[in-house]
């Protein structure tokens, strides 16, 4: 039963990964001590080649098994070639409605992703997103690191 089960998720795993091309990935971890600080905004430049294309823009987080808040409060400015700027305010749901953790966990490490765009025709040039957090403390405690992707569907 074991072995059909992994079997699923590697047929499941390989349907998506031909659905999607990453066209950018950058994930930044954190210091030591895990404390995402208020002032430390994180800055990622990517640049689209294409724009008859549709992309995925993805949010990911990862911090240490059972956080200790239901969500993260996370502000990301995504600067387009044009110059002009989109403001999202997100509430990074942890923990569902019930309760259930939704990072996928393995030991103390747990990862989540959003998407911030999606299906988005994404013009020619470089863009500029900055992810921050607006947590009412100094900082966000027991975060890995922060990352984002560009996922070009096909």
């Amino acid at each position: 039963m074991k072995s059909k089960f992994v079997l699923f998720l590697l047929s499941i795993s390989f349907l998506t990964s031909c659905s999607e091309k990453t066209e950018y990935s950058k994930f930044i971890r954190l210091p030591e001590n895990h404390r995402w600080f208020k002032t430390d905004a994180k800055t990622f430049e990517f640049t689209i080649d294409d724009d008859s294309k549709f992309y995925n823009v993805v949010f990911e987080f990862s911090h240490i098994s059972d956080y200790q808040f239901a969500s993260v409060p996370i502000k990301i400015d995504v600067k387009n070639p044009s110059g002009e700027e989109e403001f999202h305010n997100i509430d990074f749901n942890i923990i569902d409605k019930n309760g259930k953790p939704l990072a996928d966990c393995g030991g103390d490490i747990c990862d989540m992703s959003m998407n911030i765009l999606e299906k988005m025709k994404l013009q020619k040039g470089k863009y500029t997103i900055k992810v921050s957090h607006v947590f009412d403390k100094p900082y966000l405690p027991n975060v890995i690191g922060i990352g984002i992707k560009v996922k070009e569907i096909k």
